[in-house]
């Protein structure tokens, strides 16, 4: 019970602290990046760039997406570039799962000390700043002790049975896509699964489909956000969740078999977990900003018509 308690500790410590430290970088650089997003033009691949700097930055994709829908449904950014910033924001997350998997977790008591020490006795205009740093140190920190535990906790038979119930890859995909919707964030069930993976708890066969999984359910988050904001916010979301199903039924096809030989040169799990991840974002973003001129045609039949109210 108490190595339980302890992974679990670990994981609520990661989800807060990724959570506020996407709340901290957006407080400081808000309006900074909405004025960078207000800059996607009608250039696709600058929008989707846009995105993609700002997920990385951030460490979530679900607040860029917000803040986008956001503008969006205030007509201050036009809904073709907003949806190729959402589109950019898939393939920025990623790097969450390469940070993780290049074992940057032992950056994590640095950080919490220098961010810590910053914020309390640094320059008093300065201190702010120090707050992004604390919390992106403990993202690593609660990562460390995740991992530290899952070893001894992969070996308990609860664990095992549990395991066991995820031994096909629907199981898994639906295991992946729920549980992001329940924490609302896809950065948090990828990093677990690299962990998992790595300290023995998950097949790497099946990890891969819990990372698609997670994607999807990264698409339906958006699609919950933005029934708070309006009509043109939840037709962009709806068209993010279409471009992950789209993505799905090009990953189970014609990118299969383009994968598996490249995952055979990948030794280390982890490493193949975050390369999927980025595989399939960085695919179905590729496809859906070369088609994207004649795509919208369609698309823009729905979008809502000025004045249209939520």
């Amino acid at each position: 019970m108490d190595l339980f308690f302890t992974a679990v500790a670990a994981v609520m410590l990661y989800l807060h602290s990724l959570r506020d430290f996407a709340r901290d970088v957006t407080k400081l650089g808000g309006e900074r990046l909405r004025r960078a997003l207000r800059k996607a033009t009608d250039n696709r691949f600058l929008g989707a760039l846009t995105g993609a700097v700002g997920a990385a930055f951030v460490q979530s994709s679900s607040v860029v997406n917000f803040v986008t829908m956001g503008l969006a449904e205030q007509k201050a950014l036009p809904m073709r570039p907003a949806w190729t910033v959402m589109i950019g924001a898939n393939v920025g997350t990623t790097l969450t799962a390469w940070l993780i998997a290049y074992k940057f977790t032992g950056l994590g008591p640095a950080l919490v000390t220098v961010g810590g020490l910053w914020s309390l006795i640094g320059p008093r205009t300065w201190r702010p700043y120090g707050r992004p740093v604390f919390h992106f140190g403990l993202i690593f920190l609660a990562l460390g002790l995740i991992s530290t535990t899952l070893l001894p906790l992969a070996q308990t038979p609860e664990i095992l049975a549990w395991r066991d119930a995820l031994s096909t890859p629907l199981r898994a995909l639906v295991f992946g896509a729920t549980l992001t919707m329940l924490v609302q964030s896809s950065s948090v069930v990828v990093g677990l699964t690299v962990l998992s993976v790595a300290g023995g708890l998950l097949d790497p066969a099946l990890s891969i489909w819990v990372v698609v999984g997670a994607n999807l359910g990264t698409g339906w988050v958006a699609a919950i956000n933005a029934s708070a904001l309006g009509r043109t916010a939840r037709r962009l979301a709806l068209f993010n969740a279409g471009l992950d199903l789209c993505g799905l039924a090009l990953f189970v096809t014609v990118l299969q078999f383009a994968i598996r030989p490249l995952l055979a040169m990948i030794d280390e799990p982890g490493l193949q977990v975050a390369f999927i991840h980025s595989a399939f974002n960085l695919s179905a973003a590729t496809l859906a900003l070369i088609l994207l001129p004649w795509i919208w045609r369609y698309l823009e039949r729905y979008a809502p018509k000025d004045g249209a109210s939520g």
